[in-house]
């Protein structure tokens, strides 16, 4: 996770109430009609940019460097850890490493719910919306895509309460550090320096708020897209996965059950 990631409020619904913006249509959980919820389809569980998570259960997909050595020269990796060199990592055999630039080695509908923590910041728009569209093919008829990435007009409402508090003092009570320290953690990470053994991209590439990823879902063909509370969602064991409360966006690939499968829905 990276410093703008974790500067993140833990509620985007705070954030934007005090930066006196209208309330949000938050989804709430209920029950889908003809009682209780449909399973997912048959198929994998895909964890994208896993990172440390990594539960038993899913097909953990992660392309950093450090997944890349664990995993595949992971005799190497141990013995950097034991002279000190590297700390020790989750990482391992037991992770998938793959370029997620690049189509999933994975024939049509064999997944049943993909989720993807803090990892669409890291691509490009362009490597998002193939990979969204790869999401697509994946998934069987009614499965779920659910991601996870900081929310850019939070970290920025958050911004501007910073600024109007320093200008409601007089001039020479200001102070620019707290901006300045705000400021500071965003082009910390979206700077082009190089991390040793850090991830794929570990840079931030691109910056969501609610309105661009709903309508990349959207657009890239999912149906019934809503953004969702933190562990409220239609894939069960999502808590398994999900360990951050930022901007959450899930969607449906239409099929047979998809478009009834309902769950935190805006009354």
């Amino acid at each position: 996770m990276t410093e703008l990631e974790r500067a993140n409020p833990s509620s985007s619904r705070g954030a934007a109430t005090a930066a006196g913006q209208a309330e949000r249509s938050w989804r709430r959980p209920a029950e889908a009609s003809g009682g209780g919820l449909e399973p997912l389809p048959p198929g994998h569980k895909f964890n994208l940019g896993c990172g440390p998570v990594q539960p038993e259960g899913w097909i953990n997909v992660d392309a950093s460097n450090r997944a890349k050595l664990a995993s595949r020269l992971w005799p190497l990796d141990r013995a950097l850890v034991r002279l000190g060199v590297l700390a020790k990592t989750e990482f391992g055999p037991q992770v998938k490493v793959h370029d997620l630039r690049k189509p999933l080695p994975y024939p049509d509908g064999a997944a049943a719910c993909i989720y993807a923590g803090e990892l669409w910041e890291h691509f490009e728009y362009a490597d998002a919306v193939r990979l969204t569209r790869e999401c697509l093919r994946l998934l069987a008829p009614g499965g779920v895509l659910r991601i996870c990435v900081p929310d850019g007009a939070a970290f920025w409402a958050r911004y501007l309460i910073l600024c109007e508090e320093e200008m409601a003092r007089a001039r020479g009570a200001r102070s620019a550090q707290r901006l300045h320290q705000h400021v500071e953690i965003y082009f910390k990470d979206i700077s082009t320096r190089r991390i040793w053994l850090g991830s794929l991209g570990h840079i931030h590439k691109w910056q969501y708020d609610e309105v661009q990823l709903v309508e990349l879902l959207e657009d890239c063909g999912f149906t019934s897209v809503d953004r969702m509370r933190f562990h409220c969602s239609r894939i069960p064991d999502v808590s398994q996965v999900e360990r951050s409360d930022f901007l959450i966006v899930e969607g449906v690939k239409t099929g047979e059950t998809g478009g009834r499968r309902q769950v935190c829905i805006a009354p």
